[in-house]
């Protein structure tokens, strides 16, 4: 889609209107309704740190074995109703990976009526935001509540006794999000990440407009053939040039990673490279690479496929779904306490049961995700963040 770099537009609400935000993706209806409309038992604010929803307090116990959460009175949910949803929902989302983190819950049950404890096998560092996904959302009212569908997007509006704003909430791609930004029919738009990055960059938008979250998660490659011999997974690791790949791709709160954990440590380019030729020992292979469409994705697989032909390994292109691949591109936000087990989950043969194989799963980390957004300058409570969270409900126009 072209991009008009004309700027024009206030971005503010018409006549007191709602707040317009495009959410970039194909997201569905549900979702995008369940998104603002549902609460968990606990929510993300602007911050992205985790606040009561439908929990008033929480507690801890048993050295992370047990959790304790004191349903609010105004959720309106017994215990054993949010008990049952919450089993439900985990039961839905068992096959998903970015719940894999939840696996070790054995039991979750209503002790009082108003009182829920979620037992664990084993320690499980930063459950609480994953909780706070739509996903596990237990039917409790959010602030806002979804109004009538337009043509042209999805009505969010306060419930009675919430200060929130009205939202039109739209889903669409990249390009026609820019626009509408760029003509003054957007406030905020979300979703964005290293795939489209560069159709906001061609719209040379002012300063401040363009905003990046620092986003702990998984920005790299988990290996999908379970036969690809270990020593050419670790000569690909180690022919990538990281610093490369984060200077040319131009997001500011981007680092390179060369461990799931985020360490920035390694050997010289030159010295990593004469190490996988050794591993390979003069073979000729080739890899099948599964990644999403976009610019900035056709940018990322010619810096790697570059890397990977200097020590003769040669890459072949797939579609993100495709069911051949060798590897596949994981971009993923999520909180720094889940991602070994959440990289075991999205590779084959990897099982985040066994402890030991959350010690080094087979995953290619290249950087720290990208997650981009667009806000108007007369748009308030936008924060950048760690979750890349920003909840609705909490959006307020300064004009």
């Amino acid at each position: 889609m072209a991009i008009s770099l004309a700027q024009t537009g206030c971005h503010a609400p018409r006549n007191g209107g709602p707040i317009a935000v495009s959410l970039i993706g194909g997201q569905s209806d549900r979702l995008v309704r369940e998104s603002a409309t549902e609460e968990g038992l606990v929510r993300l604010d602007r911050e992205g740190q985790v606040v009561p929803g439908s929990a008033a307090r929480w507690a801890i116990l048993d050295d992370g074995l047990d959790y304790i959460f004191r349903i609010d009175d105004a959720a309106g949910l017994s215990a054993a109703t949010v008990a049952r949803r919450l089993r439900d929902a985990l039961r839905r989302e068992r096959r998903n990976p970015d719940f894999a983190a939840m696996a070790p819950v054995e039991t979750i049950q209503a002790v009082t009526n108003t009182v829920v404890e979620m037992r664990l096998s084993v320690p499980q560092p930063d459950l609480l935001p994953l909780l706070a996904r739509p996903e596990l959302a237990v039917g409790a009212s959010a602030p806002l509540r979804a109004g009538k569908t337009r043509a042209d997007g999805v009505m969010l509006e306060p419930r009675p006794g919430e200060e929130s704003a009205s939202i039109l909430l739209r889903a669409e791609r990249a390009g026609r999000a820019v626009v509408r930004f760029q003509a003054g029919e957007a406030q905020l738009v979300l979703g964005g990440t290293f795939a489209d990055l560069p159709v906001a960059r061609a719209a040379q938008l002012p300063r401040r407009t363009l905003r990046f979250d620092p986003a702990a998660g998984l920005f790299g490659f988990a290996i999908r053939d379970a036969s690809l011999p270990v020593e050419v997974r670790t000569a690909l690791s180690l022919a990538i040039d990281r610093d490369r790949v984060v200077a040319l791709v131009g997001a500011p709160a981007q680092a390179k990673a060369t461990t799931i954990a985020g360490s920035t440590i390694e050997p010289p380019l030159d010295q990593r490279r004469a190490t996988a030729r050794a591993l390979l020992a003069g073979k000729q292979m080739r890899v099948r690479v599964a990644m999403p469409r976009g610019p900035g994705a056709s940018l990322l697989f010619a810096l790697v496929a570059r890397d990977w032909a200097e020590v003769g390994i040669a890459a072949d292109l797939v579609p993100a779904d495709a069911h051949d691949a060798d590897l596949v591109l994981v971009d993923r936000v999520a909180p720094a306490g889940t991602l070994a087990t959440l990289a075991c989950a999205l590779s084959t043969g990897c099982d985040p049961r066994d402890r030991l194989q959350l010690i080094n799963p087979p995953f290619i980390p290249v950087a720290t995700p990208i997650r981009w957004s667009l806000v108007a300058p007369g748009l308030d409570l936008v924060t950048d963040n760690a979750l890349a969270a920003h909840p609705l409900d909490q959006l307020r126009s300064v004009h």
